[in-house]
C-alpha cells in the first residue's frame, strides 16, 4: 500500500483487496460499447461467446512476495491484474474502434480511481494484446492485459484483524477552499533599519540593521475569498 496514504483497514489479503478495488473502479465507471451496459465479470470465463459481449473481465493471477525487512514478516509483493474486454461488430474496423474505445475507458476508470490507487504504490507494467476474429458475419474484438500492480503487505501474529468494513472504500472527506491571502515581503527593495510587528513571514526576516531583506513589511497583499459572489 502506499506509505503517504492511510491503508486500508479491512481483513483481507492485498491480492484480494487489488481485484475488489479494480471490480469496483469499474463498475463505478458505468462502462459501455456504443450506447450498450458492459457487463463486469470477476473471475468469469476467459473464453467468451459472442452471446455474452460486451463484457468486461477481471482476475488476478500469479503474485510475488518479495521481503522488505528482516524480523516481522513485511513484504513487497507484486501481483498481476488481469483485465480483458470484449466486444462485437459487424467489420472488422469497426470492431477495432469500438475496442479501442472500450478500452481507454477501462484503463481510465483503473488508473484514476481512488479506492484503486490508494492500494496501489506503482503500476510497474502494462502488457496488452488486441485480437480480432471473425465470427459468421460478425467480428469478436478483444484486449487482455496483464497489469503488475506492487503494494506492501506486512503479517504480524499479534496483530487483532480490523472488522469488516465496505468497499470500495469511501474516500477521505475534504473541507472547501474557503480562501487564500498572498503577501509580499521582497528581498529589495528593503528597509535597512525598521522593526515591523506580526510580519507575514516571521522566519525570513532578516534582522535590523539589514543590508538586504524581506524586512517584515507587506510589498503587496490579496485576499482571496472563494467561492466568488455573482456578480450582479
Amino acid at each position: 500500500m502506499r506509505r503517504d496514504l492511510t491503508p486500508v483497514a479491512l481483513p483481507m489479503i492485498g491480492r484480494r483487496q487489488l481485484r475488489l478495488a479494480a471490480i469496483g473502479a469499474l463498475t463505478n465507471a458505468a462502462l459501455t460499447d456504443r450506447g450498450t451496459p458492459v457487463t463486469i465479470q470477476s473471475p468469469g470465463d476467459w473464453s467468451v461467446p459472442d452471446t455474452k459481449v460486451p463484457v468486461v473481465i477481471v482476475r488476478t493471477t500469479g503474485e510475488t512476495k518479495t521481503s522488505a525487512t528482516k524480523g516481522m514478516a513485511q513484504f513487497t509483493t507484486g501481483c498481476t491484474l488481469e483485465v480483458k474486454a470484449v466486444v462485437v461488430a459487424l467489420t472488422g474496423a469497426d470492431a477495432q474502434d469500438a475496442i479501442e474505445a472500450l478500452w481507454y475507458s477501462v484503463e481510465q476508470a483503473l488508473f484514476t480511481d481512488w479506492s484503486l490507487v490508494r492500494i496501489v504504490q506503482q503500476f510497474a507494467t502494462v502488457d496488452s494484446a488486441l485480437e480480432i476474429r471473425a465470427d459468421g458475419s460478425r467480428h469478436l474484438a478483444g484486449i487482455a492485459a496483464a497489469i503488475q500492480c506492487e503494494f506492501y503487505e506486512a503479517f504480524d501474529p499479534l496483530a487483532v484483524a480490523p472488522s469488516p468494513g465496505t468497499w470500495p472504500a469511501d474516500p477521505n472527506a475534504t473541507a472547501p477552499f474557503e480562501s487564500i491571502d498572498i503577501h509580499v515581503d521582497m528581498t529589495r527593495p528593503f528597509d535597512p533599519n525598521g522593526t515591523y510587528p506580526n510580519p507575514p513571514f516571521p522566519d525570513a526576516v532578516t534582522p535590523a540593521p539589514r543590508t538586504q531583506g524581506p524586512d517584515g513589511r507587506d510589498e503587496g497583499f490579496i485576499d482571496i475569498t472563494l467561492p466568488q459572489p455573482d456578480s450582479k
